[in-house]
């Protein structure tokens, strides 16, 4: 090459060269040339960088549609295992406010002395409406002893074992509950018709004001009526329900009203037997006439 060619290749790479630095300038790249220059191994590595981060990506996917189908599968499972805990954990929720509504049910009614009992069972006969509870003799559970819940009266011990018990329901056919209309203060017998949560006051008296809606309590007095009922002793105040309808008959001198039951017997789960209450000793007119 001649020394004139090699002057003009020179100044022709200067001119490039100044072009090239120029444009990089304008661009605002010359901070990656400068590193580039300061340290050419560690700038070729930051621009492979992304494309090794890709590569690697790829090798860790699943290599197949089978190993894709495991990774879903065991994520369902685990799916599946947060709701169960998550269901265990409303179950208990639910089961601390019950317990919560029956504590302060009991702390209502401090004079009356209760037992806390599961029921564990329920009379298949549509003849007989009665659950069974976990709670018997051993416990001091004894039979004709009341039974409530956090909405009302349930029922009364029938039968008895050492670590459980049969309650009539109230509203079985032969329960008989000596009770009283809050508004007026009438009493009369509350009995159960079988069926539902329905029962059946009678015994009001013709010139009662008995209105839908009244609520209706155990009385606290001591049965007289029997006919075929099994009339318990209670104590007054309990909640047996609210009134639905009425019967009157103006020939007559009584009235008979329909109760609806302050409970859902068929979402029983806890129910307090109570062992105590107050009550007055009648043992000495239980035979008026003396002994023949």
């Amino acid at each position: 090459m001649s020394p004139t060619n090699l002057r003009w290749g020179v100044i022709l790479g200067f001119v490039g060269v100044t072009i090239a630095l120029f444009v990089i300038d304008q661009t605002g790249n010359s901070r990656i040339l400068l590193d580039f220059l300061r340290d050419p191994v560690s700038s070729v590595a930051q621009i492979l960088a992304p494309t090794a981060d890709t590569i690697s990506d790829q090798l860790s996917a699943p290599s197949s549609i089978a190993e894709a189908q495991d990774q879903i599968e065991a994520l369902q499972v685990r799916v599946d295992q947060l709701e169960r805990e998550n269901e265990e954990l409303r179950e208990l929720q639910g089961e601390y406010q019950l317990l919560t509504a029956l504590f302060d049910y009991a702390t209502e009614s401090p004079t009356n002395e209760r037992v806390l009992a599961t029921v564990i069972g329920r009379d298949p006969s549509p003849l007989f409406q009665s659950i069974i509870i976990d709670k018997g003799t051993d416990d001091g559970v004894q039979v004709g002893m009341p039974v409530d819940s956090e909405r009302g009266l349930v029922g009364q011990v029938f039968r008895t074992t050492r670590d459980s018990a049969m309650v009539m329901l109230i509203v079985d056919r032969s329960s008989g509950i000596p009770s009283r209309l809050s508004a007026s203060r009438a009493t009369g017998l509350v009995h159960g018709n079988g069926r539902g949560n329905a029962l059946q006051m009678d015994w009001i008296p013709l010139e009662t004001n008995v209105e839908i809606g009244d609520m209706v309590l155990t009385s606290g007095l001591v049965g007289q009526f029997n006919q075929g009922l099994l009339v318990g002793r209670f104590p007054k105040g309990l909640v047996i329900g609210r009134v639905t309808n009425i019967s009157r008959n103006e020939a007559e001198i009584l009235q008979t009203a329909r109760v609806q039951s302050a409970v859902d017997f068929d979402d029983l789960e806890l129910v307090f037997v109570i062992t105590e209450f107050p009550q007055e000793d009648l043992t000495p007119f239980e035979n008026p006439l003396g002994d023949q």
